[in-house]
């Protein structure tokens, strides 16, 4: 008796209209679906300081961020940080990658990143970072998902410690 041919799961990668976050509305919207990021992961935030902290990035002229958009209504944002270093120059961090659930697995993620390489190198980054939390390497598979997008683990890890204000 022939074996079945295993189930093969279709992915329809899509082509979202990606555009840079500048105008009210669009901040706006992007602090919503941040502030979803950052519950569904466990990372701490209210919608008042996530909106303002982004309207504060975004002042800035070496940060960015950007939206997906499918139909109309936004579905994902990515943002990006630039820092100096002595050892890089400049380099940029994509720093927030979040795409709606139902949207998810079709490839905009792919696309904002693409999109946020495409900023940093036209802003004179050498390099491009990103961090990989315990969580989002087990529930997401993100170090897969980045590693096909040509990045590479670099053995460092990240501490972080809290000022007063």
């Amino acid at each position: 008796m022939p074996l079945a041919a295993p189930n093969k799961v279709r992915v329809q990668m899509r082509k979202p209209s990606i555009c840079a976050l500048c105008d009210d509305a669009s901040i706006g919207n992007a602090a919503e679906l941040l502030h979803s990021f950052f519950q569904e992961s466990g990372f701490p935030g209210d919608r008042a300081s996530i909106s303002a902290n982004l309207r504060f990035m975004l002042a800035d002229p070496n940060h960015w961020a950007a939206a997906a958009y499918e139909s109309g209504k936004m579905i994902g944002v990515a943002t990006v940080t630039t820092m100096l270093y002595v050892e890089w120059g400049r380099l940029g961090e994509v720093g927030d990658l979040y795409v709606v659930p139902e949207a998810r697995k079709g490839g905009i993620a792919r696309a904002l990143v693409e999109a946020a390489l495409a900023w940093c190198s036209d802003h004179g980054c050498s390099a491009v970072s990103v961090v990989v939390t315990e969580r989002g390497e087990k529930e997401d598979g993100l170090g897969m998902f980045y590693d096909r997008l040509g990045f590479a683990a670099t053995g460092r890890r990240l501490y972080s410690r809290l000022l007063k204000k």
